[in-house]
């Protein structure tokens, strides 16, 4: 099992910044406002388009002070997402590369493969519990923390693999495309790292069978 590794001060990795926080001071999207480099790119250019409209005389008298406070908010909005992307150091960037290679591995292992997929080999109901339900890949909790997902006993669920995996590779500027870790061929449906996720869905699967005696 993983040990947390205590952090304090710089030392504290963190990509989720004030501008991702809702009123009541917890977290309030799935992914940090950094992560979204098309909504920076369209925060910047409405900023540009609106400063040009004034520059050119464009706007009635009235709507001129109205524009200088949409463009205000604009802009402290891009300065707080900018200022959100931490600043590793290299010794963390390496922890989290080390992090995110290692999801990588146990996210190709654990998806079906794409001969699976097309020939309907996937059982639904399975997948559904890899990815929501069955906490069955393993991560340094700290680095979890750190991308929004709390790990349970060092362990999370697909989806929760998945999210840790596309923010690590937005951050190290590596692949963030989920489907390109999938296999092409293989007969073994839900290959696993290890047999704890096969034993945990047998186990739902029996007691379920039992129920409905």
């Amino acid at each position: 099992m993983p040990k947390e590794q205590k952090e304090t001060g710089s030392d504290k990795i963190q990509f989720f910044g004030e501008v991702d926080l809702n009123k009541h001071g917890a977290v309030g999207s799935d992914m940090p406002s950094w992560y979204f480099e098309r909504h920076i790119e369209e925060l910047e250019e409405n900023i540009k388009r609106k400063e040009r409209m004034l520059e050119r005389g464009d706007a009635d008298a009235e709507q001129i002070p109205l524009i200088r406070g949409q463009i205000k908010t604009d802009r402290d909005k891009l300065v707080q997402i900018i200022a959100s992307r931490p600043n590793l150091t290299g010794p963390q960037k390496d922890r989290c590369y080390k992090a995110y290679e290692k999801l990588a591995a146990q996210i190709k292992d654990t998806m079906p493969t794409r001969k699976e997929t097309k020939q309907g080999l996937v059982n639904p109901r399975d997948e559904l519990k890899r990815l929501k339900d069955v906490k069955h890949i393993t991560v340094d909790p700290t680095i979890a923390s750190a991308c929004g997902v709390k790990a349970d006993h060092g362990k999370i669920t697909g989806d929760q693999a998945n999210k840790m995996y596309q923010i690590l590779g937005k951050y190290l500027g590596e692949n963030t495309n989920i489907e390109k870790l999938r296999r092409d061929g293989g007969v073994e449906s839900y290959k696993m790292e290890n047999d704890t996720l096969k034993a945990v869905l047998n186990q739902m699967f029996e007691g379920k069978k039992t129920e409905g005696l």
